[in-house]
């Protein structure tokens, strides 16, 4: 393919750096590194709000696990099925944030 066409950019000290080790690393030059992620790359947007919204279903675990923890200390006993409704509680919100971030486990050049 002819590669008459030319764009010019310009980038810090650190982001060079950056690049060059990238470049490197995944055993290209400069220009078929940036090329290559420009042309085939993606940007990944991630939903912020759902992160948040799986910090405040775990703050309201943490909240329901200190009042049982309240009640237990003052009756001497917990009632079976709020500790089952924990358990499912937080199971399904942990099957969730395990579903969220799979994508980020694999290594990003």
């Amino acid at each position: 393919m002819k590669r008459d066409k030319s764009i010019k950019f310009r980038v810090s000290d650190e982001e060079l750096r950056n690049i060059r080790e990238k470049a490197q690393k995944a055993c290209m030059t400069i220009s078929d590194y940036v090329r290559t992620n420009a042309v085939y790359g993606k940007i990944i947007l991630y939903d912020t709000e759902s992160i948040f919204n799986f910090g405040k279903a775990l703050s309201a675990i943490g909240n329901n696990i200190n009042q049982i923890a309240m009640v237990a200390n003052s009756t001497n006993s917990i009632y079976k099925k709020d500790i089952e409704d924990m358990k499912q509680y937080l199971k399904a919100v942990y099957g969730g944030f395990k579903e969220y971030v799979r994508p980020l486990e694999c290594e990003v050049l």
